[in-house]
């Protein structure tokens, strides 16, 4: 008599402390992630549109000309890039800051 009721409180009280211990572990790890290091934002993206007007391998740029009376100069993060475009073709660029100056991330041949 004594062994069913110690079991049947304990098939009672199991579900209930295994519920409690999982969300003691839930919170510690919003806990953890709320006071670690700070989540880096993404970085900002613009998408722009222009012709190519020169390239220089050497500088690591690209100058687009964005509009009749604009051109701009863009670092260039990937250097196979300069394989991809000539002069003149007009492109849809990616741009992000990275270091202070306006990036290339991602460039499309239109």
């Amino acid at each position: 008599m004594i062994k069913s009721t110690i079991l049947l409180l304990a098939a009672l009280f199991l579900p209930i402390s295994a519920a409690l211990a999982s969300q003691s572990r839930a919170e510690q790890e919003t806990v953890g992630v709320a006071q670690g290091a700070a989540v880096a934002p993404k970085p900002v993206t613009e998408t722009m549109r222009g012709v190519v007007e020169s390239i220089d391998e050497g500088s690591d740029t690209i100058t687009l000309r964005l509009s009749p009376e604009t051109t701009q100069q863009f670092r260039v993060q990937d250097g196979l890039l300069f394989n991809a475009v000539r002069f003149g073709d007009p492109v849809e660029i990616t741009v992000q800051d990275i270091a202070g100056a306006k990036t290339i991330v991602e460039l499309k041949r239109e």
